[in-house]
């Protein structure tokens, strides 16, 4: 009796679990376009009329070293994860030429 208890607690741990795996579920994915607006002074890039935020996590491939490097018309490729509604964090930010 004992082995099915701990059983069926594996089972109701596993559910919840996956419950919140599926909840805070992100996608990876890629934009290239032109920067329409670098906003510096809150560190949000937008390419395509989609609001990218950065932050610490995010990358910058040479020639860029920090967003400060970033300018509005500038070809870019941004990395990012989408959460939530309308939540689009960038990963990588590249030049394109």
């Amino acid at each position: 009796m004992m082995t099915l208890m701990r059983k069926g607690s594996l089972a109701a741990l596993a559910t919840v679990a996956l419950a919140a795996c599926a909840t805070t579920s992100s996608f990876a994915e890629t934009l290239k376009g032109r920067v329409d607006v670098a906003n510096h002074s809150n560190k949000t890039l937008v390419v395509a009329g989609i609001t990218f935020q950065t932050g610490a996590g995010t990358v910058y491939i040479e020639p860029l070293k920090s967003f400060e490097d970033i300018r509005q018309g500038q070809k870019v490729s941004v990395e990012f994860d989408r959460s939530g509604s309308n939540v689009y964090t960038a990963t990588k930010i590249s030049l394109e030429n």
